[in-house]
C-alpha cells in the first residue's frame, strides 16, 4: 500500500510538469514606482510563479530610494503559441526609507492581477506583457524627535500597472 501510494504521489508530481510548454524567462519590469528584474518561470501552461526585486519610490516622495522585493503565483486563463491571458496574487516586501532621516520600516503588500503576455518570436522566444490589477499595504509609526512626537503613514500605491519584457528558453 506504501508503494502505490508513494507511485501515486510521484506521478502527480513529475505529471505536473511533464504538460508542454515548460519555460523560464528572464526580463525586467517598468511599474508606475518601480524598476526591477525578475525570473518567471511556466510549469506548465497554465501555472507558473515569478521571484523579483528592486529600487522604488513612494508617492509623496518620488525619489527612488526604496527597496521591494516580492513574488508572484500566477495561473494563465487563456493561452495560445503566441499570447497568454493570466491572473496572479502578488505579495511583496518593502523597505521604505522615512521621512525622518535614518528611519527605515518594512512594509508587506498583497495584491491581485491580471495580465495579457504576447511572444514576439518563435526560435529566440521574446515576450512583451502588461498586468493591472490592485494592491494593497498601509504602515502606521510613531517617532520621538526633540522630545515631540511624530506620527507618519505610509500607503502603498494601490494601483498595479506593469510592463515587461522578458526572454525565454524552453525547458
Amino acid at each position: 500500500m506504501k508503494r502505490a501510494k508513494l507511485l501515486v504521489l510521484l506521478m502527480f508530481f513529475f505529471g505536473i510538469s511533464s504538460f508542454a510548454q515548460k519555460m523560464i524567462g528572464y526580463g525586467g519590469e517598468l511599474s508606475v514606482l518601480s524598476i526591477k528584474p525578475n525570473v518567471r518561470k511556466w510549469f506548465s501552461k497554465t501555472t507558473g510563479v515569478e521571484v523579483f526585486g528592486g529600487i522604488a519610490s513612494e508617492l509623496e516622495d518620488f525619489n527612488p530610494d526604496d527597496l521591494e522585493a516580492g513574488f508572484k503565483f500566477l495561473h494563465a486563463l487563456i493561452y495560445t503559441r503566441t499570447d497568454r491571458t493570466y491572473i496572479g496574487f502578488v505579495g511583496k516586501w518593502k523597505w521604505v526609507n522615512g521621512v525622518n532621516p535614518g528611519y527605515h520600516f518594512n512594509l508587506p503588500v498583497a495584491g491581485v492581477l491580471i495580465g495579457k503576455e504576447w511572444f514576439l518570436k518563435r526560435i529566440h522566444r521574446k515576450s512583451f506583457a502588461v498586468e493591472l490589477g490592485y494592491q494593497y499595504g498601509v504602515k502606521e509609526y510613531g517617532s520621538f524627535s526633540n522630545n515631540l512626537s511624530v506620527s507618519e503613514r505610509f500607503e502603498e500605491f494601490p494601483l498595479i500597472l506593469n510592463i515587461r519584457y522578458s526572454f525565454y528558453k524552453k525547458k
